[in-house]
């Protein structure tokens, strides 16, 4: 996972760690008690198994979605969040390495901008993953906006943005065509991540929890508790959203929530922990007409009985 390798392992630096570091890493004891405005800070995380940018341009060419149609109509599943991706695209002439992953902290602003610190590692064969923050870019209108560019074709628009910090910004002004088009590109299929998790989906969703001598052994090593959190794993282009009754080894620290009921029904709201919900599409398909309403981010659950993290992992 990108978000850890970045955390934890070996890194470049950039002026804007502290401030990437300080939503995204987790504190090792938490205060159940803590106000919505102290978890507004902490980084939602989402991670895509699959890989983004090939299934974006797959969809482009099988005229599955426009790409001004998708920038300009993606909504933010959560005020403050993290998402990442891995590709092999754009790695073909590096033979030693494997592939590239990418990320961003997505955070909307106080004066309701919308700003991206954007982190990529390569994963070498020989040194492991080397990762950094490599741009900050930030939107002033969300969903963003498409302008008018000056080029023979009358009808060519560009995504519009402004880039806070570029680790290749003299390229950038200069108007390199690569530099410019690689950064253009990446807030492209963020974007459409972004876009793709609030589609509908079905998900399993898997209580995460560890044994008592792992966690005894960990404390006598002077190492931070392992924190219980769910993870839930998201299948696109499902309407349908359900537990999954399948066990899962404990072993593994991993069980999942037997239950058979829809995940809005009473029982499964208010016997589950104190929990972010993200924001995302809900598709009334057997109502005449038809219609879709969006269901902004809030919080729900019981916070007498804790507060839950969560990792979503996503798939097609």
């Amino acid at each position: 996972m990108l978000a850890q390798s970045w955390l934890y392992g070996r890194r470049m630096t950039s002026p804007h760690d502290a401030v990437v570091e300080r939503h995204l890493k987790l504190p090792d004891q938490f205060n159940p008690h803590s106000s919505v405005a102290v978890l507004n800070q902490l980084a939602e995380r989402i991670v895509f198994t699959d890989d983004v940018p090939s299934l974006l341009y797959d969809m482009h060419d099988n005229r599955q979605l426009t790409y001004e149609g998708m920038l300009t109509s993606v909504k933010l599943p959560f005020d403050c969040f993290w998402l990442e991706y891995r590709s092999v695209l754009g790695i073909g002439d590096v033979y030693e390495a494997k592939r590239a992953e990418y990320g961003a902290l997505v955070m909307r602003m106080p004066n309701d901008r919308v700003r991206m610190y954007i982190v990529i590692g390569t994963d070498f064969v020989d040194l492991g993953t080397i990762s950094s923050l490599a741009y900050v870019v930030e939107f002033e209108h969300w969903p963003p906006v498409m302008v008018p560019m000056l080029s023979k074709s009358l009808s060519s628009k560009a995504l519009q943005f402004y880039i806070n910090y570029a680790h290749n910004r003299s390229d950038i002004e200069a108007r390199d065509e690569d530099a410019t088009n690689i950064i253009g590109g990446i807030v492209t299929e963020l974007i459409f991540g972004i876009f793709l998790v609030t589609q509908p989906k079905v998900y399993n969703d898997e209580k995460i929890e560890w044994h008592p001598k792992k966690q005894g052994a960990r404390a006598k090593h002077g190492k931070p508790p392992l924190l219980e959190y769910r993870r839930i794993r998201l299948r696109i282009t499902k309407p349908v959203k359900r537990y999954s009754g399948q066990p899962t080894a404990r072993t593994r620290g991993v069980q999942c929530i037997d239950n058979e009921a829809d995940t809005e029904s009473s029982d499964a709201i208010n016997h589950r922990r104190y929990h972010k919900v993200m924001g995302h599409f809900r598709h009334y398909l057997r109502h005449d007409p038809a219609y879709t309403v969006w269901i902004e981010p809030h919080y729900r659950g019981d916070p007498a009985l804790g507060i839950t993290f969560t990792e979503r992992d996503v798939t097609k």
